[in-house]
């Protein structure tokens, strides 16, 4: 409950993390590594078995945890050849790009496949390394690679390169000269010229053929979004003059012919129905073509979360009628999964999950999962034990292929130290997406609880419509690097049995921005706040009320810590909160990351946040390791502002970004 509307404050980041036994638990202040990475080895038919992942060092899978050596990783590679690698080029200004470029360095300690294998990768690194010279304008570079002092063409392909010891591999590059480009032109089928500029191709700027590149693509992108569903480059001429240290370009355009877009077809589904992938791709046939149309398509079907890929394509030519017939293949995923996890924290003790869902019920996409989870196991006495169950179910394309509905019924048990609760609860719900950032959603929810806090025990009917507006321009949910997020909430609740209404709502932003090309520099920020308008807090369940303070919100801190605390000193939750956030990311290797940070905050008894309670800062800094599912997060952080009883650090384990 650190964050402010619950676990669905962010429900992709929750709904991985749970589909990975990493529950988003309620103090998160200490989770050792081991014991969430147990949980990817019980996630049943989750994970098939050939997608064992390797994680430092280790295979982890279906079967257990295996230390991966070099001596098994050898005994893979018929006839193993190792050998060692010099790069010599005279300017170290592209030292580092011609290394990265370079697979022979890059694959250095693994071997190669006998003298045959040694000998594709030195052939294959010297095309690697004048392209990468290309990338940087230099077009009049030489590279030799060299084993034991001779040329690949020299050596026998039965050749033993290793009686001598290792192979000596020698990389040496002369980088030549940096052209420019002298008068680029672009043309249209017709012969008229186009505005190279446009296309990023400029006189007197350095030639690198990226640059070459990106016009191409960019040329024949604005056809297709001018509805030419089959432009393409018909003629592409570049010539260096060595004498003048100039790159000629020209490029020229067929832009075929103009369309809109067509009849739909499907193929590869099996058991998801063809008419309903079609009305879900949402293509507005008699349109003009618009590749971004086709995008979207795709998107809007992978969201539906049973294929393993989607291809959305034009067909093989323009019609009579004037229509570019639109290709739908897809591949289904299985439509079950089982999954189950566990966590270890040195506040909340051990947690046990588990989940069963069906993706495809009735052959349209709609989803079926059941939830349970007991956590804080180890804690004084059994009392303090929390216990979770649900059974969720969602169906896309109601009202239209944009419109999913949603409906949840759960039970719970949840004893922190500000208050005891036990309640069931129902809710149904309409999702909208009104175009590809944003989205809404609106809910009637109903819950019968009883509550025993400071003040006493109430058995409470409540009834509440949940609202949500979200516009979210990210790259990637899980480990974003540009765009922004706007969320907005409001839940106006009502008591059948008291008379008392009140309104919670919540606004948060979020942005991140890459400070390089690569995207391994990323400086991200966070700013939310929200406020209980309509009751006083003590007229406010304890539940309902706003709680700041661990992995969700400010780290450094307890769950729930960083807030008003009672006469026992337990906390008691405000009627506002406020928090900001700023981090700095950066990626040191493909498969490692840093972070530091700073998050401020806290919750207020006060209807302004900031009024009538105090700010908590907490500092730290984490280690990512980079999944193709998302990062696995470490982080580490301390609190500015001590708590008395309260632990002096906290150590958060998850995965995803920390937002």
């Amino acid at each position: 409950m650190s964050m402010p509307f619950g676990t669905k404050h962010n429900q992709a980041h929750v709904e991985l993390r749970a589909a990975l036994g990493l529950k988003q638990h309620r103090s998160a202040v200490f989770a050792p590594v081991l014991s969430s990475l147990v949980a990817f080895l019980m996630l049943g038919t989750a994970i098939a078995p050939a997608q064992a992942l390797e994680l430092f060092g280790y295979e982890i899978g279906l079967d257990g945890i295996s230390k991966v050596s070099e001596t098994e990783s050898d005994a893979s590679v018929p006839d193993p050849v190792t050998y060692d690698v010099t790069l010599n080029v005279p300017d170290e200004d592209i030292r580092e790009t011609l290394e990265a470029a370079s697979l022979l360095i890059e694959q250095k300690d693994k071997p190669a496949s006998g003298t045959v294998g040694l000998l594709l990768r030195m052939r294959n690194d010297r095309k690697r390394l004048l392209a990468s010279l290309y990338e940087e304008g230099r077009y009049g570079g030489v590279v030799d690679v060299t084993v034991n002092g001779r040329a690949p063409d020299e050596v026998a392909l039965d050749e033993d390169l290793s009686t001598a010891g290792k192979p000596a591999v020698r990389i040496n590059v002369t980088p030549g000269p940096v052209f420019t480009f002298s008068q680029p032109q672009v043309t249209d089928a017709s012969g008229n010229q186009l505005d190279v500029s446009t296309f990023g191709l400029v006189e007197g700027d350095v030639a690198k053929s990226d640059l070459v590149l990106d016009a191409e693509n960019a040329l024949v992108d604005r056809y297709q979004r001018e509805g030419y569903p089959f432009a393409a480059i018909s003629n592409r001429v570049l010539e260096a003059d060595h004498r003048t240290q100039k790159l000629d370009v020209l490029l020229e355009v067929a832009p075929g012919e103009q369309a809109r877009l067509g009849s739909v077809s499907v193929s590869g589904a099996k058991d998801v129905d063809s008419d309903f992938i079609a009305q879900q791709a949402n293509i507005p046939q008699g349109e003009l073509y618009s590749p971004e149309e086709t995008r979207a398509a795709a998107k809007r079907l992978r969201s539906l979360g049973v294929f393993e890929s989607v291809i959305v394509k034009p067909g093989k030519e323009v019609l009579a009628d004037g229509t570019v017939p639109m290709m739908i293949e897809v591949k289904e995923r299985k439509p079950r999964t089982i999954g189950a996890g566990i966590t270890v924290g040195n506040l909340d003790g051990i947690g046990l999950e588990g989940f069963w869902t069906h993706r495809n019920l009735f052959g349209k996409a709609e989803k079926l999962r059941i939830e349970s989870s007991v956590s804080r196991i180890g804690q004084d006495d059994f009392s303090q034990i929390d216990y979770h169950g649900a059974v969720l179910f969602s169906k896309p394309g109601v009202f239209g292929p944009t419109t999913t509905f949603e409906s949840e019924l759960a039970a719970d048990y949840i004893n922190p130290d500000a208050f005891e609760k036990r309640s069931v609860s129902a809710e149904v719900a309409l999702r909208k997406d009104f175009n590809e950032q944003l989205s809404g959603r609106a809910g009637l929810k109903v819950e019968y609880s009883r509550l025993t806090d400071d003040t006493g025990t109430d058995n409470r009917l409540l009834t509440s419509i949940p609202l949500e507006m979200s516009y979210d321009t990210r790259d990637n949910q899980l480990d974003p690097t540009e765009g922004f997020q706007i969320l907005l909430q409001a839940e106006p609740t009502a008591g059948f049995e008291q008379s008392n209404y009140f309104l919670k709502t919540s606004a948060t932003a979020m942005a991140y921005q890459a400070l390089d090309d690569a995207k391994r520099f990323v400086l991200a920020g966070k700013v939310s706040a929200g406020t209980i308008f309509g009751a006083s807090k003590k007229d406010v369940p304890a539940d309902r009320r706003f709680f700041t303070g661990g992995g969700g919100s400010i780290r450094g801190y307890a769950y729930q810590a960083a807030g008003p605390r009672n006469s026992k000193g337990a906390p008691e939750g405000g009627r506002s909160f406020a928090i900001a956030s700023a981090e700095a990311r950066v990626r040191v290797t493909d498969s490692i990351g840093l972070a530091a940070f700073v998050d401020t905050g806290g919750a207020f008894d006060g209807l302004t946040p900031g009024d009538k309670g105090d700010w908590y800062t907490g500092v730290g800094a984490g280690i990512r390791y980079l999944t193709p599912i998302g990062p696995l997060r470490l982080d580490v952080a301390v609190p500015l502002k001590k708590i008395h009883g309260e632990p002096q650090y906290g150590v958060y384990l998850g995965l995803g970004q920390a937002f």
